[in-house]
């Protein structure tokens, strides 16, 4: 076969495997429809090990309590490619699942269906207890003009690692959540190693350059990504009295560590073997900020690393950014009652609880499963084939200080301000805004005498808007006027 039409050939089979409904492709079934069967599809995006719960657990799951449905179980990694194809279409799955960053765009375009009807059903909705025990925050962004298009799943934040043997070895106090930048700046400093040569061999403190650093240390520092209409970002805004706002001081802060202190030696890939997670997994760095679903991991990486996580320290407020995993309808599914059915289960507490205890990378979005004894330990999920060995490794009760107690300090609520630290940011354009922030980062930081931070933040905001307006102009939209803002 010619390498020309081999290439043909595979080019159709990909748009094939895209733009066809969701019933044409079968990877979950078993055997023929027989009479009465009520078939819903479900569709994840995810590692190959995480089928033990989403197929196993939840597609087959589901099926086992409600004889009569057969669950038509999709796991695809390039699943927002095949819910704009699918929609296109006319298609859709009756449960998918969706990122928080992605929401609110595809609300816009109508790929969602609305849920209140559903949650406020007698028989099949949801209790006023059920509801209250979403997380407040993501509940609170997830509204659009009043109305739920999804439910939360998971509501992932980012916390403080520390590696204990080096603050051990340097006789100094574990990080907790009293910790305020300036504590960290120090501490970094203090715990930062180099040898005869110059060569770092500890880091003081160490991250990924992408966007949820920066929206973590932006809110901390009194910052509001968007305007209330969600078509202005007010990342680059300066305090009311015209100083410096809360964009520049997150900038500064991050560019502090980096060129002043040298405790952080920021990964742009070039020549350095490893990134900042391997750096912490082999033991050379003393602190580092990442996600919740980084514990079981280094976990894996490295069993003998002694490590802990904490609340990351608090700016000019308290804030922990996080993000959600959620569970939608789609505009276009056939079953949408039996596709509502399936995510209500999935919602239940226990379900949640089967998500923490299968996959820990997140907590579950069920406060009242978080702050539950059950919450303390894990099973995991077993290798196949090798005893002793996991693909997620079980958390046990003596291991929950180190490993989760600090989740709970994120979703507690503030005793003065009644607020939780945990925020999930969204919004219609919160995916333009996250991929000109990464870009924003890497510029800034990788040279100490690049764009001042002012100048950096006010390209990034012309970047987005300039994305909103072309998308207004297309819809025939007026421009906004952004003068006064």
């Amino acid at each position: 076969m010619r390498p020309s039409l081999a290439i043909l050939i595979g080019v159709a089979a990909a748009t094939a495997a895209a733009v066809l409904p969701p019933r044409m492709l079968e990877p979950g079934t078993r055997g023929p429809e027989t009479r009465g069967t009520r078939r819903i599809t479900f569709t994840v995006w995810g590692m190959p090990f995480e089928d033990r719960l989403f197929l196993n657990g939840y597609a087959r799951g589901y099926e086992a309590a409600h004889p009569g449905v057969r669950v038509n179980y999709q796991r695809h990694s390039d699943i927002n490619m095949k819910y704009n194809a699918w929609h296109a279409r006319g298609y859709g799955p009756e449960v998918m699942r969706v990122m928080v960053t992605d929401y609110h765009e595809m609300v816009a375009r109508g790929m969602l269906e609305p849920l209140d009807a559903f949650i406020a059903d007698p028989a099949d909705g949801l209790s006023e207890a059920d509801l209250a025990a979403f997380p407040r925050q993501v509940i609170e962004a997830l509204r659009v003009d009043g109305h739920l298009y999804a439910l939360p799943e998971d509501n992932a934040v980012m916390g403080l690692y520390y590696n204990k043997d080096l603050f051990d070895a340097a006789g100094m106090a574990y990080p907790d959540s009293s910790w305020t930048w300036d504590r960290l700046r120090a501490a970094a400093t203090q715990l930062t190693r180099r040898d005869a040569s110059g060569r770092t061999t500890i880091h003081g403190i160490d991250m990924f350059i992408w966007q949820w650093p920066f929206m973590h240390f932006f809110a901390q520092a009194g910052g509001v990504q968007w305007s209330p209409d969600g078509l202005t970002t007010l990342i680059n805004a300066r305090d009311p009295d015209g100083s410096p706002g809360p964009g520049v001081r997150a900038l500064e802060f991050l560019h502090a560590l980096a060129h002043e202190d040298q405790s952080w030696e920021p990964y742009f890939g070039k020549d350095q073997g490893t990134g900042p997670d391997s750096r912490f997994a082999n033991g050379t760095v003393a602190l580092y900020l990442d996600g919740s679903w980084m514990a079981p991991n280094f976990e894996n990486r490295n069993p003998a690393l002694r490590f802990a996580i904490t609340l990351p320290p608090r700016g000019r407020t308290r804030a922990d950014c996080g993000g959600s995993c959620l569970w939608a309808i789609s505009s276009h599914a056939l079953n949408k009652d039996e596709g509502w059915r399936m995510l209500r289960w999935l919602v239940s507490p226990e379900q949640a609880l089967r998500y923490w205890d299968t996959l820990r990378v997140a907590p579950p979005a069920n406060t009242t499963v978080i702050m539950s004894p059950a919450f303390r330990s894990t099973h995991g999920i077993p290798r196949p084939g090798r005893p002793g060995a996991f693909d997620v490794p079980p958390m046990s009760e003596s291991l929950f200080a180190d490993r989760a107690a600090w989740i709970l300090e994120a979703f507690r609520p503030d005793p003065a301000t009644g607020v939780a630290p945990a925020f999930v940011p969204t919004g219609l354009y919160q995916r333009a805004l996250e991929d000109e922030m990464a870009r924003m980062l890497r510029e800034y930081l990788e040279s100490p005498t690049g764009p001042s931070a002012q100048e950096a933040l006010d390209k990034a905001a012309r970047n987005v808007h300039q994305v909103i307006d072309r998308d207004r102009a297309a819809g025939r939209l007026a421009p906004v006027s952004r003068a006064t803002r």
